[in-house]
């Protein structure tokens, strides 16, 4: 049986320049692919310190937004034996339009973040998100069904995949409209896919 354990990355920039005036803080030039602010740094450290199925993690696979690379560096940084792997598959929703869902191309990011491999990135430059429209609805639940997939191939039984509110929420709960319950930063969801 597998053990996937599900986390929403660290508090980011656009959720804090969101709370003070809104959704418009998603499509603002200084919210590309926002990164973390000093809490949500603070709250990733915190996770790694506490959890205890910490040490039993195999594999994390990881959104390559800023924000949720920096979670994963911050969550393991004293687990090096575990590999790192970032997806595009696993960004947020919607991509399209909100340019703090954006993310940098690939050869800047491997200078950022020499722990993580990007070898598995659809792309070098992200194809995945448009300037013209969002995504859909219909289009998320493809790529969470096809995440689903892969990750029952997997061979590893313990794994955690790093990634955004939007996505987990379908993902985990099938409730991504529902904005009452919203899902804590850098805190494990457990996902069955039995």
């Amino acid at each position: 049986m597998k053990n996937i354990f599900c986390i929403r990355h660290g508090l980011a920039f656009h959720n804090v320049l969101g709370q003070e005036i809104g959704s418009k803080a998603y499509y603002l030039e200084k919210c590309f692919d926002a990164p973390l602010v000093d809490k949500g740094i603070l709250q990733a450290k915190e996770l790694g310190n506490k959890w205890d199925n910490l040490e039993k993690i195999q594999k994390v696979f990881v959104s390559p937004l800023t924000r949720t690379l920096q979670t994963a560096e911050n969550i393991f940084r004293n687990h090096t034996g575990v590999k790192i792997i970032a997806l595009d598959r696993i960004k947020e929703f919607p991509q399209g339009m909100e340019i703090c869902n954006k993310r940098r191309e690939r050869k800047e990011l491997e200078g950022n973040f020499k722990r993580i491999d990007f070898s598995e990135l659809d792309s070098d430059a992200d194809q995945m998100w448009r300037e013209e429209r969002f995504e859909t609805i219909e289009e998320l639940q493809k790529r969470i069904e096809e995440f689903k997939i892969f990750l029952k191939n997997i061979d590893d039984e313990n794994i955690a995949v790093v990634s955004h509110s939007s996505f987990l929420k379908e993902m985990l709960f099938g409730n991504i409209g529902d904005d009452s319950n919203q899902l804590n930063h850098c805190h494990p969801y457990k996902l069955d896919i039995s």
